[in-house]
């Protein structure tokens, strides 16, 4: 099958390097996104046998030839052979441009065999930012299987299924089960407070933030057995998006461990920060295996949707589940790993 170059030549630098991540993150297996920043740079860089060159461009002086063809990103909203409309959103973009291609997209109706089962832990350097990411990792597990989803962040914001902006703080929630995993009735307990939560469950959070503080390692482990053992689930996903005296003794508890980085130089400094904590604690385990994941750029629409967003629509949601699935599959979207060129 021919391999696609697509090089994205932009008048907007910055724009140019937000779409090639996007691009970078459907990660097609046909298709080799490549940002181009110089006139020579696209007219310089040549395909190998077996591969096609695709200029996607606003820039509507560039002509195509018998060796490139080009797609134009317009500001008009005219359905024209090779023209897609530029301001809409990444993913429409996206679909035009597979349309035009006539790419191929990944069922992701199809069960993946390889998701494990276990205590997946979500933290977030820069506190706030592991929220949406453990929300939809719980959504995409609980197709899977019995799902639980918990938040140790020290601002919480689900307390019942839907957001509230007067949240319901007297649920009975995390506190409760924590301190009566030692009691027979613990399975009994853990099935009245826990809560709907689209295609899984949920527990509200500890009734004061100090029940975090006061929480042993010890205590926190037996309460993820209990919860794996006795009451049966497949996974339970943990949200932390703090720092306290025993949170790196808590991700260890993680069968998979995600750590969010946000964009730009203060993310790479946090999770720097983040690697010296594991080593000055000793934790070069718990540091090698971390899966470093960045949101795309297009977060900021998903964060806007995600309060309208009912949880169990976030399923039917594929570029949200596609991101998940990549993030599992060890492709978190770090923007390392774009590769932006400037062939002179």
């Amino acid at each position: 099958m021919e391999e696609i170059i697509l090089l994205l030549y932009l008048r907007e630098e910055e724009y140019g390097k937000r779409l090639l991540r996007f691009l970078t993150g459907k990660r097609n297996p046909g298709v080799f996104p490549e940002l181009v920043t110089t006139r020579k740079g696209v007219e310089n860089r040549s395909g190998k046998e077996g591969e096609k060159i695709v200029i996607l461009t606003d820039i509507l002086e560039m002509k195509e030839d018998e060796k490139k063809q080009v797609i134009y990103l317009c500001n008009e909203q005219k359905r024209e052979k090779n023209r897609i409309f530029q301001y809409q959103k990444a993913e429409k973009i996206y679909q035009e441009l597979a349309t035009i291609l006539s790419l191929e997209e990944r069922d992701l109706t199809e069960e993946r065999e390889d998701t494990k089962k276990g205590v997946y832990c979500v933290f977030s350097p820069e506190g706030t930012e592991s929220m949406m990411f453990s929300v939809m990792l719980s959504q995409y597990l609980g197709k899977k299987g019995r799902c639980l989803y918990i938040s140790l962040s020290g601002f919480p914001v689900f307390y019942e299924e839907q957001l509230k902006e007067t949240p319901n703080f007297s649920r009975r929630g995390l506190s409760e089960l924590l301190f009566s995993t030692d009691q027979k009735n613990f399975i009994q307990l853990e099935q009245e407070i826990r809560q709907p939560f689209g295609n899984g469950y949920f527990v509200s959070p500890m009734s004061h933030f100090k029940d975090i503080l006061d929480c042993e390692p010890k205590e926190w482990q037996w309460l993820l057995e209990q919860l794996r053992n006795a009451c049966g689930y497949d996974s339970v996903v943990v949200e932390m998006g703090q720092i306290f005296e025993h949170t790196l003794d808590f991700l260890e508890q993680g069968d998979e461990v995600f750590v969010i980085r946000e964009q730009g130089i203060c993310g790479r400094i946090r999770n720097a920060v983040f690697r010296r904590y594991c080593q000055m604690e000793q934790k070069e385990e718990l540091e090698r295996r971390s899966h470093y994941i960045q949101f795309p750029w297009e977060a900021k629409e998903w964060k806007e949707e995600f309060v309208h967003q009912r949880v169990e629509d976030m399923v039917g949601d594929r570029e949200k589940m596609l991101f998940v699935e990549e993030a599992l599959m060890g492709k978190g979207g770090d923007e390392d790993r774009c590769i932006i060129e400037d062939f002179t």
